[in-house]
């Protein structure tokens, strides 16, 4: 018989082992291509987690999908800038900031930042848990080299911004447009694109200013970073840059002053541009919650 055959337990066995542990141990990115997504987000405790369903099928029924046409590109250019300088350049997983920040974390013998990419952070937060190990890890890049291979770019920041945490409970660009701004992701100004990116690296703590209609030192701060992130790509018009200068976000009083940005537009490379590695923040090193950025590995 087969079974017992020394041939099969030599080599068959072995290689039919190891493939059926790669098909289980690589997430299954593949799905998303259904256009249905069934995933456990986060509650607002952060350990306990619940049903939510999304995607460009179901959507339109439950009015929690944006689709990219819909996401202004303010939002779209002010995510790389935030999050992934190189996410047009690499394959879903920058292994250059990847071998950096390993190194740190040698250094420091504490798991403190993973330089995720926008693909590695999707598919982390669709089909994986928070757990900060290098297994988790290993799945992550696996699953976003997978991801990049037979899903575009644009459609790749599509699912990013249905996925992402806002807040509390909150999940996906239109339920955070709805939230703190009152109108749908399509009408969202310059602006408000950046004030919803600023937020994602920690969505719990830095949602305040949103929230309240009162920004904070650090909020602002942060706001201008990736604004100037955005000129420094020279991604942006001109009229848009200067509506994101002006920092207005529709709130009825405004309690800080406008961020200065640079006059004149220097255009360099994204691989060049000053920018936060993604999925990290070097402003609240001690956050430990995920998506949106607040887990750094």
């Amino acid at each position: 018989m087969r079974l017992f055959s020394f041939y099969f337990w030599l080599f068959q066995f072995p290689l039919w082992t190891f493939l059926i542990f790669l098909v289980w141990f690589t997430p299954w990115v593949f799905l998303l291509y259904s256009g249905i997504l069934i995933y456990f987000p986060y509650k607002e405790d952060g350990t306990s987690r619940y049903l939510r369903v999304t995607g460009p099928v179901t959507g339109t029924l439950l009015n929690n999908w944006a689709s990219s046409k819909d996401i202004p590109r303010s939002c779209q250019v002010a995510l790389v800038a935030s999050e992934d300088a190189r996410f047009y350049d690499h394959n879903g997983v920058d292994f250059q900031s990847l071998r950096k920040n390993l190194s740190e974390n040698k250094k420091s013998r504490k798991i403190k930042r993973g330089g995720s990419t926008i693909t590695q952070q999707l598919v982390k937060n669709a089909f994986l848990s928070r757990n900060k190990n290098y297994i988790r890890k290993t799945r992550e890049v696996l699953g976003a080299l997978a991801l990049d291979a037979i899903m575009t770019k644009e459609k790749q920041i599509e699912w990013y911004f249905n996925v992402v945490e806002f807040g509390p409970n909150l999940y996906g660009i239109e339920e955070a447009s709805q939230r703190y701004f009152k109108v749908n992701t399509k009408k969202l100004t310059p602006a408000q694109c950046v004030a919803l990116v600023a937020i994602l690296p920690s969505p719990k703590k830095w949602n305040q200013s949103l929230e309240k209609k009162i920004l904070t030192q650090f909020f602002v701060q942060r706001y201008k970073k990736i604004s100037i992130n955005i000129v420094n790509m020279g991604l942006l018009s001109k009229k848009d840059l200067l509506l994101v200068q002006n920092m207005n976000l529709g709130f009825s009083s405004q309690t800080t002053s406008t961020t200065q940005l640079p006059t004149k537009q220097k255009k360099i490379v994204p691989q060049e541009a000053p920018l936060a590695p993604s999925n990290e923040s070097l402003d609240d090193e001690e956050n430990d919650d995920d998506f949106s950025g607040e887990e750094t590995l």
